[in-house]
């Protein structure tokens, strides 16, 4: 009887063990977006208007997505962007945007106003690459198309790709990746506006 009552203890004792690791906490990250862009010295009289940007259907949630050499895609099972990653990127532009001032006011798709222009913004790629050689790089690839909304003519069309070689194969090691990645891309649609918004 004592040893039918040591084997279900062990078992017990191994099924909590097991419990523990397949709940290990998930680690959640966010973009680094620290570094502003500067100020732009002379502000447009315009306002601006930020919709709903587009993506894949595989970047609808808070995934980090890897993608091997073998085409095989999937995603990080305890690490997770901290909230939908297409939210997260039209957020983080729409903030760098209005931190820039170079527009009157800027806002989301959630206002009613009504506006000089409208940004619109399709995710092409965001995945970490990883190579036969364990190599990773991150891949992001975005197009944002700058709209006079009366008539929907679109004044300003730009694909920004990028590009960024990871320190490690994990998902920290991707995430890193994507900070340096964003830093480039708030300069790059800054400037990228900037130039739109003198012209017209």
């Amino acid at each position: 009887m004592s040893k039918l009552v040591g084997f279900i203890f062990s078992i017990v004792i191994f099924a909590g063990c097991s419990m523990k690791e397949v709940s290990q906490p998930i680690v959640k990250y966010t973009i680094d977006d620290k570094e502003k862009v500067s100020k732009v010295i002379k502000k447009s009289d315009k306002i601006l208007k930020i919709v709903r940007f587009k993506a894949p259907k595989y970047m609808h949630n808070s995934n980090i997505w890897y993608e091997r050499s073998t085409y095989e895609t999937n995603s990080y099972l305890y690490s997770e962007w901290n909230e939908d990653f297409i939210s997260l990127i039209e957020r983080n532009i729409a903030n760098t945007i209005f931190d820039s001032a170079l527009f009157k006011s800027s806002f989301t798709k959630y206002s009613k106003s009504k506006s000089d222009f409208l940004l619109e913004g399709e995710i092409i790629e965001a995945v970490q690459k990883i190579d036969k050689n364990l190599l990773a790089v991150v891949s992001f690839k975005i197009r944002l198309y700058l709209i006079k909304p009366d008539d929907g003519k679109l004044i300003g069309l730009k694909e920004f790709s990028y590009t960024k070689n990871c320190k490690t194969i994990d998902a920290k090691g991707a995430i890193m990746a994507y900070n340096e990645i964003i830093k480039n891309l708030n300069k790059d649609v800054i400037a990228w506006l900037k130039i739109l918004v003198t012209k017209n």
